[in-house]
């Protein structure tokens, strides 16, 4: 009797226990990666070189040092230097660059490249810039596409430019902006929240305002969670969405039990847990290892990505915008919700795995492709959560052949031919090139290819009824 009625009381609750349950295997996933995230103090012989600093500064700029040296070291040896700056200067040469004066206080850095052909947002990921995009504008560009990349706010070079709560008294790098007792009156800084709510209406005014016409969005990761927000919001301003290896939720889940949205000014109990937090993650070691981590080929990465993502953490306004962050609310819809708009608007839908993600697994892709049918969905392999820039050989061609097919009203390849294609690697772009496998291009179903995927299918459709 008492497991009957434990059992009866699972399937009247069986959609509570989903999300019980989902938000256990979430922690357990979570503890696996701590590791990257926990702050630390450094070894002794790290702290060594700057014996006159204390705490904090003292631990970020000796990391910071040994980056700087293992440059030093790799640009002497002659460790892919010549081709990373031959990258810098090809996307400078196609690239302009603007800032936009989105509302009072805030302004929006961006990059053009391109004179004809369909328009194409770019949107980032998190903790990076329009930079990250620097292996893609270019060839967009040179192959017939007009090419925008926004930073959003408090990301690469987007930021206020005044002091959103002026006073703190702090003055290390990135810890000077957003710490006084009272926000600023030069802006609304108690609305100021770094939040995908905002982010999605940064990006949706710069669509209407400076690209001025429906547009493709490709976006990576958080870009690709804030392009399937567009689409379901506003159709009108999306020719299609590109996802990259999106993230299926955006927040950490502290913002629910907090008090504070993330407006201006920080409270101080909320500093003794974001400033160790904040300084661990932009410590130049932890990017690196993070990178690492989520790259295919940890080779890829290079110093030159760490040094661009380290520049913005020492904006004036970058901790307060990382606290903000940690403790803004998170979107009303859930990302299924998202596509199953966006597919309702008659949005097109691409979707583009890098297989070796370890954060955003194959089995999202075939939840999202499952989700909305109409989409194709591609996998790329050996590429990990940042395609576009591990892998842009085979992004560029695959992003530029499925506009191509959109602007042409084309379908998809058949699926019953096993479609693939094969993509040669860029010698500039690897120092060991020479030997690594191809990258693989392969076109999915929604049939599910795994066992794991066959048992979310049937807990899936038990839930849902």
């Amino acid at each position: 009797p008492h497991s009957f009625s434990w059992w009866t009381l699972f399937l009247r609750r069986r959609d509570t226990m989903r999300i019980v349950c989902f938000r256990l295997l979430l922690c357990l996933w979570a503890v696996g990666h701590a590791t990257a995230f926990l702050p630390s103090l450094a070894p002794r012989a790290v702290l060594e070189p700057q014996t006159k600093m204390r705490g904090r500064a003292r631990t970020f700029a000796a990391a910071r040092l040994r980056m700087e040296e293992a440059e030093t070291t790799a640009t002497s040896v002659g460790i892919n230097a010549e081709q990373e700056q031959l990258i810098r200067n090809q996307a400078s040469e196609s690239s302009t660059y603007h800032s936009w004066q989105w509302k009072e206080g805030l302004k929006v850095h961006y990059e053009t490249a391109g004179t004809e052909g369909p328009p194409v947002l770019l949107l980032t990921g998190f903790g990076v810039g329009g930079f990250h995009y620097e292996r893609n504008v270019a060839e967009l560009a040179q192959n017939g596409k007009r090419v925008w990349v926004m930073d959003i706010m408090g990301q690469g070079s987007s930021w206020p430019t005044t002091d959103p709560a002026p006073g703190g008294g702090f003055t290390e790098a990135g810890f000077e902006w957003g710490f006084g007792a009272s926000p600023s009156t030069e802006l609304d800084a108690q609305e100021l929240t770094y939040s995908c709510n905002m982010w999605k209406d940064q990006a949706i005014a710069f669509v209407e305002s400076v690209v001025g016409e429906p547009c493709y969005i490709a976006g990576n990761s958080l870009g690709g969670y804030l392009a399937a927000i567009i689409a379901s919001e506003r159709p009108d301003l999306c020719k299609g969405i590109f996802l990259m290896n999106p993230t299926p939720w955006w927040g950490v889940g502290v913002q629910r039990i907090l008090p504070w949205t993330g407006g201006y000014p920080v409270p101080k109990w909320v500093r003794p847990v974001t400033i160790p937090w904040w300084d661990t993650i932009r410590n130049p070691t932890t990017i690196k290892t993070l990178l690492s981590q989520v790259y295919a080929d940890a080779e890829r990465v290079g110093d030159r990505l760490v040094q661009q993502i380290i520049v913005p953490t020492e904006q004036p306004a970058a901790a307060s915008a990382f606290a903000s962050i940690l403790c803004s609310p998170s979107y009303s819809d859930s990302f299924d919700q998202m596509l199953e708009a966006a597919g309702s608007n008659g949005v097109k839908v691409g979707l583009c795995y890098g297989k070796e993600d370890p954060w955003i697994v194959p089995l999202w892709g075939h939840r999202a492709k499952r989700t909305l049918p109409t989409a194709e969905y591609w996998e790329i392999t050996p590429a990990g959560h940042c395609p576009h820039h591990e892998a842009p050989e085979a992004v560029n061609l695959l992003l530029q052949d499925w506009i191509l097919r959109m602007e042409n009203g084309e379908e998809a390849p058949d699926l019953s031919q096993g479609e693939t294609k094969t993509v040669p690697r860029d010698l500039s772009l690897d120092q060991d090139a020479v030997g690594k496998p191809p990258f693989t291009i392969r076109l999915h179903g929604a049939e599910p290819r795994t066992v794991v995927e066959a048992l979310d299918d049937v807990w899936t459709k038990f839930t849902a009824t």
